[in-house]
Parts: structure tokens; sequence; C-alpha cells
């Protein structure tokens, strides 16, 4: 280190003259970083902390770059090795996995606010939008593509996943613009949408200008031609039905004049009256039979529109377009450069004017310069999160809150990572390859608390505290002997989530409008038939719910004693039979749905299939195994058992597979060979850790497959995590607002270790941690296993003289010691 840095300039030299030659290496790249800082410390009087040893960097480098603790073998592998590069392979090595994939979507799911599990985005749309960025991760595409697919996204969730960026913010065009200037810019600017920014340049004109770009962009349920053309034909018949009821002829007026004698005068006027009496009668007769004819038509339309949801709740929230529409100024808009309520022409708030090319629609060429190298801010955001992934600490703190004033930590850094961006083409991996083979990355980290306001000059990374993230799949890790090993069902169920709703919308499609409405009306008929049914039982619901919410929110209110326990037992009754009515609500409602997928999305379905394959459609029998209902059939389709099901009032439904739209079953020979390559991998584990005996390797592989299927890592699992999960309780972002993660420490996270199913898991036979203490021969060699295991490290003596003295007070059991380690700060900091 010290000869390093005893010749900061000739470093410079050196690698500014390989940067312009454009041959520059990730060691020659890291040295010109290590020299900057090193200038940095010795005009500030500083020096850099002492260098990590093996074990602090393997732990540390496992957790930054792919969000888990090593397992012990991969802790031993790395130590063992003999390579005077080992550092530099480990990190190109875990940049390349998969892991790296997981762990960076955990970061940019809670910058982007990420939600798969239907919330805000729907389901489909949720689950494609985190696919996308995930496979943007694994392809490693350059960041200013991505932000710009996402900023310029348009179409189908099933066909583009990145209009899950807009339908975050669906109905909220004025907020997603402010999220995406925020996000990509790093400039707040949302309290302009309501008068000029009181701390900062921005007009309220400038917010509306630049959410005019965005404003016509349109977040919806995916309709298509087929059921546009359905409403189109109920139209007519509603105009139809009108135009059937004739109105009478209304009788004009007597033209009379004053040379006309009286007689012949009063004798029009009482002939017109007569004639307008009877008028008025038809008139009457004719409204009375509009309004049946009105009433009757509604009854019939409710049906088709409830059928017609049928339809439409299997593709809510799944489109992004755009058109023509501008924002106009507030009613109360209080300044002299526009007048009040006024549209809005678009404009950029910074940088370079924004000019739509040739080819190019308003919206790419909005994306297109907000991912410009030019535009003053996109890239020093970029280079600050990256910065902050490895540091710690970005160079400009808060990196979302920049001004014209703000002044970075060390100036000529920040210029130089932004440059090494662009250099680099916005490859996000390369640009971190540099940072971690830095010597001030694999320094010890700074402990000191960073104030903020308070200048850093990075004479090491600073230590943190474990992420939800991080903390949760290094439990996995002490579980799981294999913890990146990938669970291809739960990525298929993702995957058939979005490739059903795309077969039901094109099945959909592949009919005529006359076609979707004749199956429409089986449907309506249905929903008509049992309407009075449906409406007594909602309304027994509703009376029902707010009778339940009434009693506990009384119950809850009551101190505590034999009372509230009755009220609290009531209250759980009446939940039950608000439940048991919502149940019935569902069946009732359930033959109208059974039916609209037997006679519209099954026959629509049975056209694609001759679309795709161009064959004719034959109904098969099938006796396959589970009754012919593969893992991608849905819940739906399953009712009646076998692929040939669901028997509603005479309504019988098949599943329709379709190539590119259903997996494709696998032959017995394919089956038997994935099942044999994950049992060698059981196997193959088992050896390692020693188990010999045939029967305990029976025992042992069963366990294994079943902790492969529950024991996910975070980016397996939805985001986020369901309320309770140990994932939210460390912390996890809501995803409700930008980067809304909580790594401090609370309560319920000291209870969830004490009390919850984790510790169990960790501390079971085949778990990862006690395989590896399991294997170790004497009791001094099991305690270094669990201290490597958990820390990278062998326990210091003075740790095993504390151990041995808990001995001696009764703590002596391992799961005792497991326990402990879990809750150090050596175990739940980033060293």
């Amino acid at each position: 280190m010290k000869k390093l840095y005893a010749f900061p300039l000739l470093a410079l030299v050196l690698q500014s003259s390989a940067l312009a030659e454009g041959k520059i290496t990730t060691t020659a790249a890291a040295r010109q970083i290590d020299a900057l800082l090193a200038k940095d410390w010795a005009a500030n009087k500083l020096q850099g902390n002492p260098q990590t040893d093996d074990n602090t960097f393997v732990r540390r480098i496992y957790l930054d770059i792919i969000g888990r603790i090593p397992t012990t073998r991969e802790t031993e592998d790395f130590l063992n090795s003999k390579d005077a590069d080992k550092r530099a392979r480990l990190i190109d090595k875990l940049l390349g996995s998969e892991a790296y994939v997981q762990h960076f979507f955990n970061y940019w799911a809670d910058v982007l606010r990420v939600t798969s599990n239907g919330n805000q985005t729907g389901g489909i749309t949720g689950a494609a939008y985190a696919n996308f960025v995930k496979d943007s991760l694994r392809k490693n595409q350059p960041y200013d593509q991505f932000v710009r697919e996402m900023v310029a996204a348009q179409g189908k969730a099933w066909d583009n996943g990145a209009i899950g960026y807009y339908m975050r913010d669906r109905g909220m065009p004025l907020d997603n613009m402010a999220n995406t200037v925020r996000v990509f810019l790093g400039t707040r600017i949302e309290c302009a949408q309501c008068h000029n920014h009181p701390f900062d340049k921005w007009s309220q004109m400038q917010f509306y200008q630049m959410a005019a770009y965005t404003y016509g962009v349109q977040t919806q349920d995916y309709g298509g031609d087929t059921m546009s053309g359905v409403s189109d034909l109920l139209r007519e018949k509603e105009n139809a039905v009108r135009a059937s009821i004739k109105e009478p002829q209304k009788p004009q007026r007597p033209n009379v004049n004053g040379k006309m004698p009286a007689e012949e005068r009063e004798k029009l006027q009482k002939e017109y009256a007569a004639a307008y009496k009877s008028y008025e009668a038809e008139m009457k007769e004719v409204n009375k039979k509009r309004e049946e004819a009105r009433q009757s038509l509604r009854k019939e339309q409710r049906g088709y529109q409830e059928a017609m949801n049928d339809v439409r709740d299997n593709l809510r929230y799944t489109s992004v377009s755009s058109r023509d529409r501008k924002p106009s100024l507030p009613h109360d808009y209080q300044y002299t450069d526009a007048k009040p309520k006024s549209l809005v022409e678009p404009k950029t708030m910074m940088g370079h004017e924004c000019i739509t090319q040739p080819g190019e629609t308003p919206l790419q060429a909005y994306a297109r310069w907000m991912t410009s190298p030019a535009n003053p801010r996109f890239t020093t955001v970029i280079a600050n999160r990256l910065w902050k992934r490895v540091f710690g600490l970005a160079l400009i703190e808060p990196l979302d809150e920049l001004m014209d004033t703000t002044v970075p930590m060390i100036p000529e850094m920040e210029k130089h990572i932004e440059k090494l961006v662009v250099d680099m083409n916005y490859d996000m991996k390369a640009v971190l390859r540099v940072l971690y083979n830095t010597k001030a990355y694999q320094a010890q980290v700074t402990r000191e608390e960073h104030s903020p306001g308070m200048v850093y000059h990075f004479t090491g990374p600073l230590l943190r505290r474990m992420s939800a993230e991080q903390m949760w799949d290094s439990f996995v890790t002490l579980i799981n002997p294999s913890p990146d090993m990938v669970n291809e069902a739960n990525r298929e169920v993702m995957e058939q989530r979005i490739l059903q709703a795309k077969k039901i919308a094109d099945g959909v499609e592949a009919l005529s409008p006359e076609e979707a409405l004749e199956g429409l009306k089986k449907a309506a008929d249905i929903y008509s038939k049992n309407r009075e049914r449906t409406d007594v039982q909602q309304k027994l619901f509703a009376e029902a719910r707010a009778a339940s919410k009434e009693a506990r929110d009384e119950a809850e209110a009551m101190p505590d004693g034999p009372a509230k326990v009755a009220a609290m037992a009531k209250a759980d009754e009446l939940k039950k039979k608000s439940d048991a009515i919502r149940s019935e609500v569902n069946r009732i409602q359930s033959e109208g749905r059974r039916v609209t997928y037997a006679q519209v999305i099954s026959p629509g379905q049975k056209k694609l299939y001759e679309k795709v394959t161009g064959k004719p459609y034959q109904t098969v029998s099938m006796t396959t195994k589970n009754n012919g209902a593969g893992a991608d059939a849905s819940p739906a389709m399953m009712s009646g058992g076998g692929d040939m099901m669901m028997m509603a009032n005479g309504a019988k439904a098949e599943k329709v597979v379709i190539p590119g739209y259903d997996r494709k079953a696998l032959t017995k020979e394919e089956e038997k060979a994935i099942a044999q390559k994950t049992q060698a991998a059981y196997a193959e584990e088992a050896d390692f850790f020693g188990i010999k005996d045939e029967k305990e390797r029976r025992a042992y592989i069963s366990t294994r497959a079943q902790i492969s299927r529950s024991t996910l890592r975070a980016a397996e699992l939805e985001s986020p995590a369901p309320r309770g999960h140990y994932l939210r309780e460390f912390g996890q972002s809501d995803r409700e607002t930008i980067e809304n993660a909580n790594n401090d420490a609370s309560v319920p996270q000291a209870l969830a270790m004490m009390n919850g199913s984790l510790l169990p898991q960790i501390t079971s036979k085949y778990s990862q941690l006690m395989l590896t203490v399991n294997k170790a021969p004497y009791p001094d060699d099991k305690v270094d296993a669990a201290y490597m295991t958990l820390l990278s490290r062998k326990p210091t003596a003075a740790e095993k003289a504390v151990w041995l003295k808990a001995q001696d007070s009764g703590l002596s059991s391992m799961e005792d010691l497991v326990f402990s380690l879990l809750n150090t700060q050596q175990f739940i900091f980033i060293q």
C-alpha cells in the first residue's frame, strides 16, 4: 500500500495515458482511483485504513456482490487458494453469477418500487416488471439503455415488462414525473407541483413543462379489438331497441291569420287540440314502453358487463399506451408567466433541448434526452449510486437532492468516476469490478459514524449493517448448503402468470366480436338468473362485515381481562360468519365465471391453437398424472379434475395447451434426467459432509429437496415479501416510496429471532451450519466450524475463553453458541 501511494502523480500520469489509448484494464483503473484517493488523503493529512485479511475480505465481498455470507466451503476454497490474484478472480466469479443478479435486483426493486405481488402494478405486470429488471441485470444491459427502455415503455405486459415503470404510478402522471426526475436525475422537484420550489431554482411552470412529456401516457386494462367490437355490438343493439319503438307524428300547429273566419279558426284549433291530446297519450305509452325496454336492457347489459369483466379481470393493468394530452396549470396558479388552467407545452428543465427525431415518438425522444451523457445529472446519479454500493456512502450526499450549489466530497474523484461510467458505456458491472478491485475498498472499514454534512475521504468502506435481504439470504445460506441453486418451479409460476394472460388475450382476439358476444350471452344469462340470490347475499355480507368490524373495534378498546377475551371471541365468530357469506357470494358468482371461460376464453384458445399450429384443434381425452392437470394448470381450470373440466350450468371447458404459451410437457426421460441431476448435486453435498450411510443419505436427499422448495432467497420471493415475513421484520421496503428500506435494529427483530421458526431451521440436522459443525471431529473443532460458518473466521483465544466460561454457567449446547453469534454485531454488520 505504501509503495502504491508513494507515487500518486506518476500513477495518475500512467493511467491517464492508458485511458487515452482506450486500453485501460480493471487493475489500471482501480489503481487510478487509489491514486486519486491517496492524493486527497495527502492533502488532508490522512492515511488509508490498513488492508483487510482474507477472512474479512471473503465475507465482505460475498455480502456486497451477491448479498449473502459465504458457505464454509466457499470460504475455505478461497482461503486455501494460492493464486496471487485470487481476490480479483473471486470478484469476477461473483459478478458473473446469478446470485449477483438476485442481490442487485433487491437494490433496484427498492429504488424503482417493484411490486410483483399485485399491489398497484397488478399481478401480471408486476411479475413482468420484476422479470424485466432481472433480465436486464442478467444480460448486463447498459444502465442508460435500461433506463431508456423504462421511460419509453409502451405496449402489453407480456410483450414489454418495462411498462411496469409507468403502471407503478398508475393514474398518477405528475407523481411519476417527480419520481423519474428524483431517481434518474437526482433532483427533488415535487415541491414545485404546488408552487415555485422554496429551496431550489425550479418553478411550478417547469414542473408542468416536464410533466407534459409523459402526461399522455395511459395506464389501463388490456381491451383488444374483439372486446371493443362486442361493446359496439351491444351499443348497436341498444340503439336498435330504441329505434324499434316509433314515436307518433307530432301534430303541427294550424296556420291561422286575421283574415280567416272565426268559425274556421275555432275549428282548426279544436282539431289541433284533439290531435295533440291524442299525441300526448301515444307518447305516454311510447315512454312507458321505452322505460320498460330500458330497464330490461339494463338488466341484460349488467349480465353482459359482468361476463365481460370475467375476461378483463384476467388482464387488469396490463397495457400502457400514449396519446396527445397536455397538462393544464392548476386553477389557483399565481404566477405572471401564464393564466390558470392554461395548457402547458413540454420543455426540459435542464440541459439540452429535447427534439423528436424522424422515426421517433415524443416519448422516445424524452427517454433519449433523459439518458444522454450530455444530461447534466444523469451520469452523476448512477456514478454515485455505484460508488455508494461499494463504499457505503456516495460522493454526494444525499444523492437524490442535487442542486447547483452541491459540492462532492472529493470533486476530482466525482469527475473521474463520471468519466469512467461514460467511458465504460454505462456498464454497471464493469464499474463495480473496478471499484471492488481498489485497495481502498479492500481496506478495513471505518467504524466512526459519519455525520450528515461532514466530508468523508474514503480511507476505507464505512461499517454497514446488513440490509434485510442480506440478513435473510445469509440465514438461507446457513440452512441451505447450495443457497444459489435456482428454484425453477417458483420461476415457472411467475412466467406462467404472464404467459397465461397473453394466452387469454390472444385467444379472445382470435374470436370475432359476434362469436365472443354469443358466448358472453350464455354467461350473462347465468348472471341474470343468479341476480336475486347474489344481491341478497351481498347485502348480508355488507351487514355482517360491518358488524364484525364494529365488534372487533369495541373489543380492542376494552381493558385486558375476561370481558375483553369474551368480546374478542364474539368478534371472531362474527368474522367467521362474514367470511362464510363472502364464500357463498363467490360460489354463486363463480357459476357465471365458469361459463365465461367455457364459452368465450376456451373457444378463443382453440382458435388460437389452430392459428399457432396450423392444425385443426381436436378434443383429446387425457389421463396423465395428477388427473391431467399439470403444474401450470390454473386453479380455476381444475375444479372438475382432468383436462376436460368445469361443469357448471351445462358448461364444459377443457384445458387448451398451445405451443409457446404453455410449458411443454417433459418426457419421462427428460424428467428422469432432471431428477438425476438434482439427486447428483445432493449426493455430492452428502459426500462432502461425510454422510456415508445409505439410509441417512436417502433422508438427507429427501430433506434437501424440501429445503430447496421452502427456503428461497429474497429475490425469488414476491416483491415485497408478505407482512409478517422475516424480510419485513428486518426492514425490507414496502415499496410504497423510493428506497424505503430500514436497516435499523428493532424489538420485533429480536423477538423474531427468539421466538420464530428460523433458529430451529438454522440448527436443524441437515442445515449447512450443522452439517459443517457435525463434520468436525472434536468439540474445539466444532466451535471453530461454527465461527467459520457464521463469521468466516475461527474464534480468537479471548472468544474461546468466553465460551468456556459460558459453558460453566450452563450454556453448553451448540444452539446456545449459534444464537449468541447470530445476535452479535460481528454477524449483523459488514466488516
